[in-house]
């Protein structure tokens, strides 16, 4: 029976899908199955001739010799996982139960791949920090919160020591707006680094892509001296991109000897795209709230503008008409000879404020624009321009925001190109193109004309008002052409535009 036992034994051995081995107490592996050599690669030759602990992935392998110590003291081995790089410089990682066999000086263990279970356990892990901050971003948390869960969620997921996130400067430093570590050397928020010299963080600045730093032991530079004073040994770091433009990086940092994984880029990418969401959403806010200012002071100056024209203006002749009228009035109960002279210059003065009254309205909205529309208003601005304006409008009526909205925007182009651009000529066009009115003037003239201009940022907030956009193209020397893109639908009494009769 016993040749039989052994035989049936053996067969359990070669056909077991588990990794199966005898480990000697002096740390050879005195027998493998075929599952071993199936998972790693070796030759039985070559596994059999070496510690196994060379086997064993380096960042795991002082805790396998303590665990190893362990069960050659009489402890059992239950559920130990730990790396294994294999012959084709792949790492597995294998899940082992060991016990011993007293006097005999060698140990049973088997163990099974458990790679995929922590690939698995670890995207999950991924994905839930993921959410999280993307939760802190929707709920339009402050960027100084935003920045520190995701230096602390990315610390703890990629099991580094440090993470910090830096904002790329124009004069080519880089200030700390997140760091998570606990460092003999601190690191705090706001501190201007320099970027010249060798580091991921400058690496980033200068290519625009990722980039890493596994040994700082002759780099130079301001950052590079205090990676090495803090006891780092290697750096990774991803590049934040906001809107098409570079804003900063994201660095995380090992303080072991050994390159972090070479997924490590790819497992960050995910959160800096979340740190620039965060950003571009923070900043889309802020404009916001900086064009309602702006509207809202706009607005308030023109009330004030209205007010002291009517009051300086039509309200002082009103006052002077109805004085003279009274003088009149008098004068024709006494049978006075000035009386026909007092009506004269009251009329005066009432046909004075009617005019002024004329020009005020006009200055808010023009009665050939509430009338004729958006054509006939431009034909009226270009006939009061000192340079020919072709009028190309070629759109009917439309709701009346739209209609205002692309007059103002004709109405100050114009005036910029009087004033500044030296032209000889300009054109207006108007056509509906996709539910949008696109509304175009250009010029001949010098060019140079700035988007920042007040008036021309005056414009963009009144287009934003209507989710509008407005955009300038002001070559030197090429002329100017200002776009404006205003929706039609849900901005007034019509959804679209009305037929011109």
């Amino acid at each position: 029976m016993r040749p039989d036992s052994e035989s049936e034994l053996q067969h359990f051995f070669d056909l077991a899908r588990d990794l199966m081995v005898i480990v000697g107490f002096d740390g050879y592996l005195k027998r493998v199955n075929p599952a071993v050599l199936r998972t790693l690669g070796y030759s039985n030759e070559e596994l059999l001739s070496r510690p196994f602990f060379q086997f064993v992935h380096p960042d795991d392998a002082q805790r396998t010799r303590d665990e190893f110590a362990r069960m050659v003291g009489g402890d059992e081995l239950v559920e130990f996982e730990a790396r294994a790089v294999c012959a084709d410089g792949s790492v597995r990682w294998i899940q082992w139960n060991s016990r011993m066999v007293p006097g005999r000086g060698f140990a049973y263990s088997v163990g099974r791949d458990v790679t995929d279970r922590r690939r698995a356990d670890a995207l999950a892990e991924e994905q839930a920090a993921l959410r999280r901050v993307a939760t802190l971003v929707a709920g339009e948390t402050s960027a100084a919160e935003v920045f520190a869960a995701v230096a602390e969620e990315v610390g703890r997921l990629l099991r580094v020591e440090d993470t910090t996130i830096f904002r790329y400067e124009d004069d080519w430093t880089a200030t700390v707006v997140a760091d998570r570590g606990v460092r003999d050397i601190p690191l705090p928020i706001g501190s201007r680094m320099s970027l010249k010299g060798e580091s991921a963080t400058a690496r980033v600045r200068r290519t625009g892509r990722a980039a890493r730093v596994d040994d700082f032991s002759s780099a130079s530079g301001a950052l590079a001296d205090y990676t090495r004073r803090a006891g780092v040994g290697s750096t990774v770091g991803s590049p934040i991109v906001v809107d098409g433009r570079l804003w900063g990086v994201m660095i995380a940092a090992t303080r072991t000897d050994e390159p972090m994984p070479a997924d490590t880029e790819s497992r960050m990418n995910g959160f800096t795209e979340l740190v620039a969401t965060a950003i571009s959403s923070m900043q889309a806010r802020s404009d916001l709230a900086a064009s309602r200012a702006r509207i809202v002071a706009a607005a308030d100056e023109e009330r004030r503008r209205v007010v002291r024209d009517l009051h300086d203006g039509a309200q002082q002749r009103l006052v002077h008409t109805t004085i003279t009228l009274k003088l009149a009035q008098q004068a024709l109960q006494e049978d006075e000879e000035a009386a026909p002279a007092l009506v004269t210059e009251a009329l005066g003065h009432a046909e004075r404020a009617m005019a002024e009254l004329r020009e005020l309205a006009h200055g808010i909205l023009p009665t050939v624009l509430t009338k004729g529309g958006l054509r006939a208003g431009v034909e009226a601005l270009g006939s009061r321009m000192p340079l020919p304006v072709e009028n190309g409008v070629s759109v009917g009526r439309l709701p009346a925001a739209v209609e205002a909205t692309a007059y103002f925007v004709v109405c100050e182009a114009l005036t910029n190109v009087v004033k500044h651009a030296h032209a000889g000529r300009a054109e207006v066009t108007a056509r509906i193109e996709d539910g949008l009115l696109a509304v175009k003037v250009r010029d001949d003239g010098v060019g140079g004309a700035r988007p920042e201009g007040s008036g021309l940022v005056g414009l963009a907030d009144r287009l934003a008002a209507l989710d509008g956009l407005l955009r300038v193209e002001s070559p030197s020397r090429g002329g100017t052409l200002i776009t404006a893109a205003i929706p039609l639908g849900g901005t007034g009494r019509d959804s679209a535009a009305r037929p011109e009769r």
